[in-house]
């Protein structure tokens, strides 16, 4: 499920077979996880669709149930980050920036106290994008590189 949520980036198709994929194994995957893939694919159908109200339509299928995951398990590694890199690069106009951050922050701190479980390649993935984009303190900075350093190696096979 992971594997179809990264390749949707790039490939639209990968949101179908990831939607199919979910449907089908269902039942052997944690329910809260399903729903939050199941809703950062509808945010990710946004991405391709032409029309602005299409757009607007996905995101509002898939944020609220981000939202309501996150404030049910504030501390879910993975759910956290399904919903931020499903609202880092909105408009501003739509008023995730704040929210955005906060999962910036809450997640740079399971990472460095070794809380957030998760294959060695996500957090590789995860520390990567929070060393771009996020604001961090100098000694943040040095400690996620630092677990950059320890995770660069880690392969990309997610499961």
């Amino acid at each position: 499920m992971r594997w179809y949520y990264l390749q949707s980036a790039e490939q639209e198709t990968a949101i179908v077979h990831g939607l199919a994929f979910l449907d089908q194994h269902a039942k052997q995957l944690p329910p809260e996880l399903v729903k939050a893939y199941r809703a950062a694919l509808m945010v990710m159908k946004a991405r391709y669709a032409f029309w602005p109200q299409a757009k607007m339509n996905y995101l509002q299928q898939g944020l609220p149930v981000l939202d309501q995951l996150v404030d049910q398990d504030p501390k879910h590694t993975e759910i956290r980050i399904l919903r931020l890199l499903s609202i880092y690069y909105l408009p501003f106009f739509l008023g995730r920036k704040t929210m955005a951050r906060q999962d910036m922050q809450m997640l740079t701190t399971q990472l460095l106290l070794g809380e957030a479980v998760l294959p060695a390649a996500y957090q590789r993935m995860m520390v990567e994008f929070l060393l771009a984009n996020a604001p961090l303190e100098p000694a943040q900075r040095a400690q996620l590189q630092s677990l950059y350093a320890q995770l660069r190696h880690s392969t990309l096979t997610l499961p």
